[in-house]
């Protein structure tokens, strides 16, 4: 109905299988005309989308076309994998460790380059400041304040590290948790169901090429022509998941309001749902909840890589990534201080050999 004119009625007219009515054109315009600032076209699209749907023109479904799904599949399959081949997650470049003995290769099995970082990382602490493994001594590179303090500092940089990447593999499984209850709780080819699967996808492999990034700048002799492609990578996966977390998140809270206060919506879904209203809400429920936590963690790593960006994603998710960050900055960094203040080697300022020198300058 148009607004002021609930009697007015439009007819239907039918050519063969095909039926229209003039309602959506008017409202279009009508819109238009008290509201100037709106987009005529998008409305257009969807009228246009809309008479697509009900006569059959081999449109997608509507569980494919739901914004949860749509937009964040088009940018994981159409630019990410088909465009620019970023996913599945491999390394990039070859990389050798600090000992030589590792290059990444995309043929090793699983990717050596997955265990580098949590096998092989106090070895390489160990032999690049001179500590024999075997046999458990020090070299007399230790005996140096300023190596000691080198190698803790290194030590404790591993140590964070190993932390981040603990909390990302606890995050990914509870996300993978609920994922694979949503199968369980909803229709499987919904959208609800879809949706959390592609935001799944998005998160393993954002913890993938965050680990391969973390192994490359502690493990590995690598410069910045090989670390920064990696980052641009993982920025592109996680500004990925970042944003089909936002549209998760408020598709999932409207359907968690719709299951508490729509009554005809929960009647027309109950023979979708396996389980009762209240598990189904609570449930729907903790998986926003989990979805908050892994939009937090993603926004912190795409600070942490420089990876924000700016253009459209910036302008519209800017308050998201910033206060998101705030709470990311509680979880990701650690207490421990990375170095401890008067330790190492220090240089001496004056000295003899500078007062000497002053001393014959001004004797000349």
């Amino acid at each position: 109905p148009i607004p002021f004119l609930n009697d007015v009625c439009f007819s239907t007219y039918s050519f063969g299988l095909l039926k229209f009515n003039i309602s959506p054109i008017v409202q279009l315009f009508f819109a238009q005309f008290i509201m100037p600032r709106v987009s005529f076209m998008g409305h257009l699209a969807g009228i246009v989308c809309g008479f697509g749907l009900h006569w059959g023109w081999g449109m997608p479904p509507l569980e494919v076309c739901s914004p949860n799904v749509l937009i964040g599949g088009v940018y994981l399959i159409g630019c990410l994998w088909w465009r620019r081949r970023v996913v599945p997650v491999r390394p990039l470049l070859e990389a050798v460790s600090t000992n030589g003995d590792w290059t990444g290769d995309d043929n090793d099995e699983q990717g050596d380059w997955r265990t580098l970082l949590m096998e092989r990382a106090p070895r390489e602490v160990d032999a690049t400041h001179g500590y024999d493994a075997e046999n458990g001594n020090d070299s007399e590179q230790v005996s140096d304040p300023f190596m000691r303090s080198k190698r803790k500092k290194k030590e404790l940089e591993l140590e964070e590290v190993g932390r981040k990447y603990k909390i990302l593999v606890s995050i990914r499984n509870l996300l993978g948790f609920v994922t694979v209850s949503s199968f369980y709780v909803f229709n499987w080819t919904g959208s609800l169901v879809i949706s959390q699967s592609i935001l799944f996808f998005y998160f393993v492999s954002g913890t993938q090429s965050s680990l391969v990034i973390w192994t490359y700048t502690h493990c590995t002799k690598c410069g910045n022509d090989i670390i920064d492609p990696e980052k641009q990578r993982a920025g592109m996966v996680w500004r990925g998941f970042l944003m089909s977390c936002v549209i998760t998140i408020a598709v999932d809270s409207m359907s968690f309001a719709a299951f508490t206060i729509a009554r005809t919506f929960v009647s027309a879904e109950a023979a979708s749902m396996r389980v009762g209203l209240l598990p189904a809400a609570l449930f729907m429920l903790l998986r926003i909840s989990i979805n908050i936590i892994g939009l937090v963690l993603s926004s912190k790593i795409l600070h942490d890589y420089g990876q924000v960006g700016g253009g459209i994603f910036g302008n519209v998710f800017s308050w998201v990534i910033s206060s998101s960050k705030l709470i990311g900055d509680g979880i990701f960094l650690s207490q421990k201080p990375l170095w401890t203040a008067f330790e190492g080697r220090g240089k001496r300022l004056g000295g003899g050999e500078l007062l000497s020198r002053a001393s014959q300058s001004r004797a000349i």
